[in-house]
């Protein structure tokens, strides 16, 4: 096949290997990319409440609430005055 030539042979071989790694990581990329998303959300539950990530991802949870909480007031406000007469 291919002799006396080392560094073609090696070429050939690391694009065998990069293929056959590509196509392992297509098969098995989204499992585990679950599980490790699963042992992350774990360890996360683990930690203690006044750990800093913690706090933040509760402060966001209150944001979108309140921000939530306006909208619909908005909503509620222009909704009123569509139909109140004289309204714009």
């Amino acid at each position: 096949m291919i002799e006396g030539r080392p560094e073609v042979k090696k070429t050939i071989v690391a694009a065998g290997v990069f293929v056959l790694a590509l196509a392992a990581l297509r098969r098995f990329g989204p499992a585990l990319g679950k599980r490790v998303m699963t042992k992350c959300e774990q360890m996360f539950d683990r930690m203690p409440e006044d750990f800093p990530p913690k706090r933040m991802m509760r402060g966001i949870e209150e944001i979108r609430e309140q921000n939530s909480r306006i909208l619909r007031d908005l909503d509620q406000e222009r909704t009123a005055l569509a139909g109140a007469p004289g309204g714009r």
